[in-house]
């Protein structure tokens, strides 16, 4: 007999027993609907986080954190990967605008390296560095925080995002796919590269809408109100805002 007809045998048996206890039991055998979203597939509806379903729930916080945070982005501001939200939400606010960017050929990068490994740029550089869903693609991301540290002037902003619940990309990215945060530990790592300073940390999601994101759903098939409940035991997106002591 096969491994499959012996797992199939037992499932069978471990039924009967099942069924044969709740009925001696006096326990009556009825079935829970599942409510939305948990009667979806083991599959989800797509892989590419919501881009091509009206785009992802994750920007929803990301975007509504640095708008909160709008007046930090000022002066000479570094940014990784692109300058979008350098200029979407500094405006003329920017002086000047940088992006670091891992790859030599990439077209936009004004600096180029790795964040755990910058020498080239001076200490006291930058008056703001956004650091958006970037440090879960780096292995050693205390030590990424500590160049956040040493670059930025004093008064100077780091603004950061993390993921927490999440899968893991299936695109090139996957590959560099290192960690997903809580915020406990995205607040210890903080506050071991900032030792002094007040970190203003968030984190925004619930079940549904964590569920959602890992089924690939996009922001438009969430409503305002299942978006703005915040349940800190489903952490989506992590926030942290912390300014550089004098």
């Amino acid at each position: 007999m096969s491994i499959k007809h012996i797992k199939s045998a037992c499932s069978q048996k471990l039924r009967r027993i099942s069924q044969s206890f709740r009925k001696k039991a006096g326990i009556q055998e009825h079935r829970i609907e599942s409510p939305g979203i948990m009667g979806m597939d083991v599959k989800p509806v797509s892989t590419q986080f919501g881009y091509d379903r009206g785009g992802p729930i994750d920007r929803y916080y990301i975007e509504g954190f640095l708008s909160r945070h709008a007046n930090d982005i000022h002066g000479k501001v570094l940014e990784i990967g692109d300058n979008e939200y350098t200029i979407h939400f500094g405006g003329e606010k920017v002086l000047e605008s940088d992006i670091l960017h891992i790859d030599p050929k990439h077209p936009k990068a004004t600096i180029v390296g790795d964040l755990c490994d910058i020498p080239q740029v001076p200490e006291n550089s930058f008056d703001c560095i956004i650091l958006t869903q970037t440090l879960h693609l780096v292995y050693d991301f205390k030590k990424a925080l500590d160049t956040c540290y040493r670059i930025l002037k004093p008064s100077g902003s780091l603004l950061l995002t993390v993921p927490g619940i999440s899968h893991i990309a299936q695109d090139e990215w996957g590959k560099f796919w290192q960690w997903s945060f809580t915020p406990n530990s995205i607040s210890r790592a903080i506050s071991e590269s900032f030792k002094s300073g007040d970190a203003i940390i968030e984190s925004y999601g619930n079940v549904k809408v964590a569920a959602a994101f890992l089924y690939g759903l996009g922001l438009p098939e969430l409503k305002q109100h299942e978006l703005e409940y915040s349940d800190e035991h489903y952490p989506l997106i992590i926030t942290v805002a912390i300014r550089k002591a004098n």
